[in-house]
């Protein structure tokens, strides 16, 4: 029988809207109705406006729920995909950390709640996010969008616990047929999830959707418009009057659909996260000697028992295992560029020592794979070099034995999409916006790629 954990998240992002308060007070009404937890992941700015607006309400009523992060203006120019497409990994981190963080402590200080999840304004994306968003000590993405899928599965991406593109992604549209068809969609993702340990339905809003059928964002920022602050202007036009309350009470029979299903429940990220049960301890030497078995050009996540292995996780065995150090699991983040080796065919093992001995370069402190390593006289990138530690686990090499650079792939790159024309998916970039250098790094993060197990 299915056992269906529910995620119900909204997306507050409209500061422009007067209007879409009340929506938001009345998701918030609808959820403790039912007794059901809320996600409610909002905008820096909307945050200030809880002030501004003086809805101590809506601040009180969100300590029984969730609150996540959504970015500081979410739509403003540029947007996150438009300030990092030109810029590498690392420092691309550290702009994205500057130019996000306050708004976070902002959400945090005036809801007076943690930031359990994350999730990116509309389609802008982009892999230099995750070491920020690690830092800062939230742990789960949760939202939806195509660069990075693994089997419509909940997956580890970037150091953080991703809930993106599943199977179980769904919404009742607020339309005349909108509840009969959500039903049956709900009963197909029912049946399709009931053979699962646990399946996961992900369910998303905007409270402005109740208060207007156009976006705020649409209305000020389309097509990469950036009017002055003067000059934005609430959506319109309102739904007529009644029609907010009538479509948060359709919404509330679907919740009351779903709940008389059979183990189905309503869950929040951190609950999730909790349900995670990849073990986080350490591999036997047996172990790690089998994983250097299984590999030989081909780099990959892999499933070792109770261990999902990321490819920068069996890196990290293979240089501990050489090197006599805790056979622990570590994430290291991908290197800035994917560059060929070169220089000497032959290194000894020794010299691979020395190599993975030396310190790795690092983004807030997490590691980074170098994008070359120097052994003796070869510099060997990173998915070669992790191959050919495999071939000296296997073989039992000692130090004074020469080895062969293996050459290897990074298969793990074949889960990041490769459709860099982003200006028809979102309606706020620019019509010919494309993003190849966004698309570059995320396949280098795939090094980082795992299954999650629930």
């Amino acid at each position: 029988m299915a056992n269906i954990k529910v995620l119900f998240w909204f997306d507050v992002e409209d500061y422009v809207t007067p209007e879409s308060m009340d929506a938001f007070r009345g998701l918030i009404d609808l959820c403790d109705s039912r007794g059901i937890p809320g996600i409610f992941k909002i905008v820096g700015e909307k945050a200030r406006m809880l002030v501004e607006l003086d809805r101590q309400d809506i601040i009180e009523k969100l300590r029984n729920h969730e609150v996540g992060y959504h970015t500081d203006f979410h739509s403003v120019h540029p947007t996150i995909s438009e300030y990092l497409e030109h810029m590498g990994f690392k420092d691309g981190a550290e702009q994205f950390d500057r130019v996000e963080y306050g708004g976070l402590k902002d959400v945090e200080r005036i809801t007076g709640m943690p930031i359990e999840c994350y999730g990116q304004p509309g389609g802008s994306w982009a892999p230099q996010q995750f070491p920020a968003i690690r830092k800062w000590g939230v742990p789960v993405y949760l939202d939806n969008h195509e660069q990075v899928k693994l089997n419509s599965r909940p997956y580890w991406y970037g150091g953080l616990l991703n809930f993106m593109e599943l199977t179980g992604f769904m919404r009742m549209e607020l339309v005349e047929d909108g509840l009969e068809t959500a039903k049956r969609e709900f009963d197909d993702i029912y049946e399709k999830l009931s053979s699962e340990p646990v399946g996961f339905v992900s369910i998303v809003y905007h409270p402005n959707e109740f208060s207007t059928p156009r976006f705020w964002d649409d209305v000020n920022f389309a097509r990469g418009k950036n009017p002055p602050r003067s000059e934005w202007q609430p959506a319109s036009p309102l739904w007529p009057p009644g029609a907010m309350e009538a479509y948060l009470a359709t919404l509330g029979e679907f919740l009351d659909y779903m709940l008389s299903k059979e183990n189905v429940t309503f869950i929040t990220s951190v609950e999730a996260r909790e349900l995670e049960r990849s073990d986080k301890g350490e591999l036997a030497e047996a172990q790690v000697r089998q994983l250097a078995e299984g590999l030989a050009g081909d780099l990959y996540f892999t499933q070792l028992g109770d261990f999902t292995l990321s490819a920068s996780d069996t890196h990290s065995l293979f240089c501990n295992y050489l090197l006599g150090r805790p056979l622990s699991p570590e994430l290291i983040y991908g290197p800035e560029t994917d560059t060929a080796s070169s220089g000497s065919p032959v290194v000894t093992v020794r010299e691979l020592k020395q190599a993975i001995a030396a310190p790795y370069p690092d983004v807030f402190g997490f590691k980074m794979l170098p994008d070359t390593f120097k052994a003796g006289e070869a510099l060997v990138n990173p998915v070669d070099l992790t191959c050919t530690m495999a071939k000296v686990i296997r073989d039992g090499l000692t130090d004074d034995d020469e080895v062969a650079i293996v050459r290897g792939c990074l298969r793990s790159q074949q889960h990041a999409s490769d459709d860099d024309f982003w200006g028809k998916g979102w309606i706020i970039f620019p019509e010919d916006f494309r993003v190849p250098n966004i698309v570059r790094m995320s396949k280098l993060q795939t090094w980082t790629l795992k299954p999650a197990l629930f």
